[in-house]
């Protein structure tokens, strides 16, 4: 189905895929935080359907982002290039269920924000 790969041109496809994986998770976690500011400091001036809105567009992007990380390990899967999904290595393992965890559980707590985290008006504070 293809070619053999050099040790030189796996470890290049090794490189760019675990580099792609890093930079989505990166570009998560900055638009998780966006989100957690935004929601922080506006939350309370949006109307209900707008928090739907947000909620809407960053769980679709968190999803976006994660079956693009799950594209990435199935395509290195096809050069038999192991980047841990499959590895009997306990730390391997220990990142990818991690990396996991906090993806699925920052997503919830980033949705949950939106609609209860923000501050209230300084006309309240007094």
């Amino acid at each position: 189905m293809h070619e053999e790969l050099t040790n030189e041109e796996l470890i290049q496809l090794y490189d760019v895929v675990t580099g792609g994986v890093n930079a989505q998770f990166e570009l998560w976690i900055t638009i998780t935080f966006a989100v957690i500011i935004a929601s922080y400091l506006a939350g309370h001036r949006l109307a209900r359907s707008l928090q739907y809105m947000i909620a809407t567009l960053y769980t679709a992007v968190s999803v976006l982002l994660y079956l693009m990380l799950l594209g990435a390990v199935q395509f290195s899967q096809q050069f038999d290039l192991n980047l841990g999904v499959s590895s009997e290595s306990k730390v391997v393992l220990a990142i990818v269920v991690l990396r996991t965890a906090v993806w699925i559980l920052g997503t919830i707590a980033t949705i949950v924000f939106v609609f209860k985290g923000h501050k209230d008006d300084a006309s309240n504070n007094t």
